[in-house]
């Protein structure tokens, strides 16, 4: 597998706001987006499958690789280049079924969840910061430090995810993370072309 890019943009239709979605994810990937994931969790099987063809077809024109959250059988059947699973799934379960090629991400929280995550090729772990997607929140976030004992304990490749922004990137890096995973930090931007490039700089 080559090398996974430094920034994976966690996508939604929410966060972008009243902005068409398929827009601000264009604009996301013409500013250097290589790696997304499509997260929507409350959509019936057959509008998940309609939107994910949708934008499989925007990635590509960006020779982007698409991860759909949790769908394995949507993935496959489009033609995605892969998985998101969330924390308590079972990777090793998912690698034993598909091509030695398909990419898949999961989700960790707790050591105990990044010893699981055999069969994965990365693992986002969270949160570092508090979550800009996730208004009032009030969980126990790890820091810095946190992200640095994952790592360190981690076998996989580790994004780290939760209120990372373009300032925070950098100290993130020093920890030893592959990159960052970024929601609302993009999509909720004003400019989410600028914000990616604040992201890909500030990890350079």
């Amino acid at each position: 597998m080559n090398s996974l890019p430094s920034l994976y943009l966690i996508a939604d239709r929410a966060t972008c706001g009243d902005r068409p979605m398929l827009d601000v994810f264009a604009r996301a990937l013409d500013a250097g987006v290589r790696l997304m994931q499509l997260r929507e969790k409350n959509l019936d099987r057959d509008v998940l499958e309609a939107l994910a063809e949708q934008v499989l077809s925007l990635a590509a024109r960006y020779d982007a690789m698409l991860l759909i959250n949790a769908a394995v059988d949507i993935a496959v059947k489009i033609g995605a280049q892969g998985v998101h699973l969330p924390g308590g799934a079972l990777p090793q379960a998912v690698r034993d079924r598909v091509e030695p090629s398909f990419l898949i991400g999961y989700s960790a929280h707790t050591h105990a969840e990044l010893d699981c995550a055999g069969g994965a090729d990365f693992v986002t772990y969270s949160p570092i910061f508090t979550p800009g997607s996730k208004p009032g929140y009030d969980g126990v976030e790890v820091g810095l430090e946190g992200l640095a004992n994952a790592v360190k304990h981690s076998r996989l490749p580790v994004y780290a995810l939760g209120g990372i922004t373009p300032q925070r990137a950098d100290r993130c890096r020093a920890t030893g993370c592959a990159g960052v995973a970024v929601m609302s930090g993009i999509l909720g931007a004003k400019d989410p072309a600028k914000a990616v490039c604040e992201f890909l700089k500030a990890w350079e």
